[in-house]
């Protein structure tokens, strides 16, 4: 039976279903979350989630096989948010929506 396991983030309303995960991607994810909390440097997040070691890359063999799997979603997701966090990205600025009339 698999686990239910899903990314959220609050601050942009992303959702994520993580449950088809494998193990060791399992693994590879709560590593990721842990340096995340940690505020690990941005660029060393990266290369730790997009790096030639990544499991990202371990099984899928298309570029499209990647940018759909759910776990580079939210490891993309991820990286931004602490990208944010640090300075590095400009945050999410909400418009007002003009009423059609």
């Amino acid at each position: 039976m698999k686990r239910s396991r899903r990314y959220v983030n609050n601050r942009t309303a992303v959702s994520i279903d993580l449950s088809g995960l494998t193990g060791e991607e399992a693994i590879f994810f709560e590593r990721a979350q842990k340096y995340f909390k940690e505020n690990m440097h941005w660029l060393a997040f990266d290369q730790f989630v997009f790096g030639p070691r990544s499991v990202l890359y371990s099984k899928t063999r298309s570029h499209r096989d990647v940018l759909e799997n759910p776990l580079y979603q939210a490891l993309k997701d991820m990286w931004l948010q602490l990208g944010v966090q640090q300075g590095k990205v400009a945050p999410v600025v909400r418009r007002k929506q003009k009423a059609i009339a």
